[in-house]
């Protein structure tokens, strides 16, 4: 990897200008790209944190509360650039690992916007900052530099990346500093002011592998996989991560548990890694060019598989820990690998490249998350799903063995009407760059390839209707209808005037406007449930019962009678908790949008069928209303059939 030094100096302007050949771009649009598309946007990324670290060091470097009690930032630039002089390659290393670019970004908007994200609790500036005291030190270490430097200690840690953690002896502050020395074998580390005068400081002897109770070393997957061995940090100390804020009491496994955790880790990813190789060659060979450490998230539900990547973190991910019984473990997390490695690769070339208009700050749906998510967000969404779509894809069609094809048809045919839900539009969406409309464009040239490929009858019928299912639930949530008509009606039927209009005389229905609700919460609970149905491990554990919500969050006994097709016993259900719901406000639209699919083909509730499906936020809130100005729940049925003969519904044909 070459480029540029940190011995330039600060400035950018020494830096190379970054940029892919039309090929490929068009590769990288596409979902795709190999090792030496992804080489090239490393060697952006290192430049793009070059640039940050400049950013950094010109912002630090005049203001006293950066510094706090540490040795001067200076001193710690330059002994990085001591070290760089020994070896490039670890110092790209360091500057290249995921928490180094989540740090970078975190630490500027704090010096460039004061009170940028900060919380109660939150570390004094120096305490960021002088995170570069602690990869100078690593930096220093890894190339045997001798050294004395003051760095910031956490909650009496100090955390070296990639070599351990120190826990400081005795009683300490919250934020704290501690000088650390190394004379090329043992590294010592030592409180300073009243901490000073505890038990004393901690060594720790090279090559630093064995823990102890003031040493947490890190632990490394170690694995066997068919094209050689690799390693994957598992990410689990430090403050610049998904579950940061858990730093101040790190929740992490230590001896036999912590080998088992490692163990099924290790399990998982030897079998993942070589089925994703399998199925879909490009999917894996990016994910062996991005990944460099995985974070554990708690143990997820079945067929809630959670994972992220930090957009400015890339080879990082995290991910729901293994709890060694999942169904399809080896495919699901296949499927986490390549979705994780497409938001490192477009992370890397939202870097190099503007795809959308700055300051875009109208929200949208789509189909895979509970909120209205902002432009940049969705095109992250697309280009994810669109790898993933790939993999299930790769997976029906390359010796899926017979229990799983159920739930690869289902996951394939499901991203895939998701995406073609979300690209037309999203092509023509105006804030988009010419570049941002190309790689869409790409996307969607990508996925239309597939559109026709057949799938079993079942779970394509069931993929159909999650996405509807989840676009009804959302609808219901984040849009809010007219509040005047919603009063009006309300009145209307509180005053014993509801009755069905003639088309001429409906009552008009503005469009409704987004007002996002922090309540919508596992809008796919009945994807969830239909996974599980569609495994035979699995299905047996669906009942409907009032357990159900422990094994699914979110989901009803009335959800198992839906798909079971008992829409009698669902629609009662459902109706009866819309009437008991004693909160503040409506009842949850996961609810209403069940309630409208048991409808299907009900000629005696047209006008409910018809309102619930193209406006089921208004039926939503004028339910609510008139409950509040009633004596006794009306029935929601009859309220939902009223308003289809009442309002205009508007034209819901695509």
């Amino acid at each position: 990897m070459g480029g540029s030094s940190l011995s330039s100096g600060w400035s950018a302007s020494g830096l190379p200008r970054h940029g892919l050949p039309p090929r490929h771009f068009d590769l990288l649009a596409g979902g795709g790209a190999g090792r030496a598309v992804v080489a090239h946007l490393w060697d952006s990324e290192r430049s793009h944190r070059l640039v940050l670290l400049g950013l950094l060091m010109g912002s630090a470097s005049s203001r006293a509360d950066a510094t706090g009690p540490l040795s001067g930032i200076e001193a710690a630039w330059d002994l990085l650039i001591a070290a760089e002089r020994q070896s490039a390659a670890i110092a790209d290393e360091i500057l290249l690992l995921p928490e180094t670019g989540h740090w970078l970004r975190h630490c500027l908007g704090r010096l460039q916007s004061p009170g940028h994200g900060r919380e109660p609790g939150d570390p004094p500036l120096w305490a960021d900052v002088g995170h570069l005291h602690l990869l100078a030190a690593v930096a220093a270490v890894r190339t045997g530099l001798p050294f004395r430097l003051r760095v910031p200690v956490r909650a009496g840690r100090v955390w070296f990346p990639t070599l351990g953690c120190a826990v400081l002896p005795g009683e300490t502050t919250a934020w704290q500093a501690a000088e650390v020395t190394f004379d090329s074998h043992t590294l010592i580390v030592t409180p300073t002011g009243t901490a000073a005068c505890g038990p004393g400081p901690v060594r720790i002897e090279r090559p630093f592998a064995q823990p102890s109770a003031h040493w947490q070393v890190p632990h490394v997957l170690s694995l066997d996989l068919p094209d050689g061995p690799r390693e994957i940090l598992l990410h689990e100390l430090g403050p610049y991560r998904m579950q940061g804020k858990a730093w101040d009491s790190p929740d992490r496994a230590v001896g036999p548990a912590a080998a088992e955790a490692v163990h099924r880790w290790t399990e998982l990813l030897e079998q993942a890694w070589p089925l994703l190789a399998r199925v879909d060659p490009s999917g894996a060979e990016d994910v062996t060019a991005c990944l460099r450490s995985i974070e554990p998230l708690p143990v997820a539900r079945p067929f809630r598989w959670h994972s992220a990547t930090m957009e400015d973190g890339m080879g990082g991910m995290a991910a729901s820990a293994p709890a060694g019984t999942e169904p399809a473990a080896a495919a699901q997390f296949a499927a986490v690998l390549t979705h994780e490695a497409q938001h490192s690769k477009l992370s890397a070339l939202l870097h190099m490249y503007s795809l959308h208009t700055p300051d875009v700050t109208r929200r949208f749906q789509v189909p895979w998350r509970d909120d209205p998510r902002p432009l940049r967000g969705v095109l992250h969404g697309v280009y994810a799903f669109t790898g993933v779509a790939r993999f299930w894809r790769g997976h029906l069609l390359n010796g899926c063995p017979e229990d799983e094809q159920r739930l690869a048809a289902f996951e394939f045919a499901l991203r895939r009407r998701q995406l073609l839900r979300v690209l037309p539009a999203l092509e023509r969406e105006p804030e988009l760059t010419a570049l941002g409309r190309r790689l869409v464009g790409r996307l969607l040239e990508t996925v239309r390839e597939w559109e026709d490929e057949p799938v079993l009858p079942e779970p394509l019928a069931w993929a159909e209707l999650a996405v509807d299912d989840h676009a009804l639930s959302w609808r219901a949530h984040h849009l809010a209808p007219d509040p005047d008509l919603v009063a009006d009606l309300a009145q209307e039927w509180g005053d014993g005037r509801a009755q069905a209009a003639a088309p001429e005389q409906a009552w008009p229905c503005p469009v409704p406007h987004l007002v996002p609700d922090p309540a919508a919460r596992h809008l796919d609970a009945r994807a969830v449930l239909m996974r599980m149905r569609l495994m035979r491990v699995t299905a047996t554990r669906v009942r409907a019962t009032d357990a159900l919500s422990d094994l699914v969050l979110g989901a009803r006994p009335a959800d198992v009678h839906l798909l079971d097709g008992r829409l009698p016993a669902a629609e009662c259900l459902y109706t009866a908790e819309i009437r008991a719901h004693s909160d503040a406000g409506p009842a949850p639209g996961t609810v209403w949008s069940g309630l409208a699919w048991t409808l299907r083909g009900r000629r005696d509730r047209e006008g409910a069928a018809r309102a619930l499906t193209a406006c089921p936020e208004l039926v939503r809130h004028v339910y609510a209303a008139v409950k509040l100005k009633s004596t006794s729940a009306p029935d929601p049925l009859t309220v939902a059939e009223w308003l289809g003969h009442t309002v205009a519904i508007p034209d819901q044909r695509r």
